[in-house]
């Protein structure tokens, strides 16, 4: 499994991007809201999007800042962006890309002004776990398939969960040190106090591990927010707070690009593993009842396979690079 760094010069809300990626992006732009756009400019677009994580930070941050002159209407400024001179209108959204990335006051702009984001500020992807160190000095590690907004504004600092798993450890540079901290989900928030801890979305809960310091869990649903200690877990969702149970291996294993099982299904094995490469695997009926334990790796996901097949009385089969097929003997 691939373990990418970043630092605060990527940080989506702060600091330039390379002004080649800006130029490119204003030229998609125009291309796709001129009318001329045809499916294979659509799918060229696309993989562009997906060939580097700057280039989807630039994308999201055009977008935004052509939401906010939509929402200006009928201002010069706005019109000066719809007249049908492309490259003057190409210079333009360059420049309007610029600032929108010279300073982390976007974050504190697009909060106040409610813009919408259109992607995440940090991704990781499947087979891929990223480091990130914010401004305030938090350290994130997203697992794979993972993605995060970073919602700063001065008064509070928040992440948005938008898929995956997360390690947190909280940071106490000067000037934010005594600004509350929060991860929201779907299902309700999680206060940090001075802590490192664990969030993953899991349907439609969220599952909690703290690991040092303390969190306070504050469903959506309602009912009383709980205070977890250190080396508690839970999940919560619509339904309100699971009990309380100790921190496993299987929480905290995939730091060290590890599977923990420890009697697990072997279907729930299987649907854990497929989180880590791209493609499908599945299982028979007999196979799905078989239980499985051991440490697996994260970073090889074929020999893991390979250790299910020696372990249990099983065939696995690839019957492609992106399916496999699992069966009992």
């Amino acid at each position: 499994m691939t373990r990418v760094n970043a630092t605060p010069a990527a940080y989506a809300g702060g600091l330039p991007l390379p002004a080649h990626v800006a130029e490119q992006a204003s030229r998609w732009y125009v291309l796709l809201t001129s009318g001329a756009d045809t499916v294979q400019d659509r799918l060229a677009w696309e993989r562009w999007r997906q060939a580097d994580p700057d280039h989807e930070r630039a994308w999201a941050h055009l977008m935004r800042v052509d939401g906010r002159m939509r929402e200006l209407g009928g201002s010069p400024a706005y019109q000066a962006l719809t007249v049908d001179r492309r490259n003057g209108r190409r210079r333009a959204l360059i420049a309007m890309l610029g600032l929108a990335t010279c300073t982390g006051g976007l974050v504190w702009t697009a909060d106040r002004m409610r813009w919408v984001r259109l992607s995440p500020d940090y991704v990781a992807g499947v087979g891929e776990q990223r480091s990130v160190t914010l401004v305030d000095g938090t350290e994130v590690l997203l697992n794979t398939d993972s993605a995060i907004d970073v919602l700063y504004d001065g008064r509070t600092r928040r992440l948005r969960l938008r898929r995956g798993e997360i390690q947190i450890r909280t940071g106490h540079a000067a000037g934010y040190a005594g600004l509350p901290f929060r991860v929201d989900t779907p299902s309700g928030g999680v206060r940090a106090l001075g802590t490192r801890f664990m969030v993953r979305l899991d349907g439609d809960q969220t599952r909690v591990a703290l690991l040092e310091g303390h969190v306070e869990i504050e469903p959506a649903a309602g009912g009383s927010p709980l205070l977890l200690q250190p080396g508690q877990a839970t999940r919560y969702g619509a339904q309100g707070i699971e009990p309380v149970r100790p921190v496993a291996l299987a929480d905290t294993a995939w730091i060290n690009a590890e599977l923990a099982a420890d009697d697990m299904p072997l279907d729930r094995f299987l649907a854990e593993l497929s989180r880590y490469r791209h493609g499908l695997i599945s299982c028979d009926a007999p196979a799905a009842k078989l239980r499985i334990s051991g440490l697996f790796p994260l970073n090889d996901t074929d020999r893991a396979l390979q250790a299910v097949a020696r372990l249990l009385p099983v065939t696995v089969t690839r019957r492609s690079p992106y399916w496999v097929r699992v069966s009992a003997r």
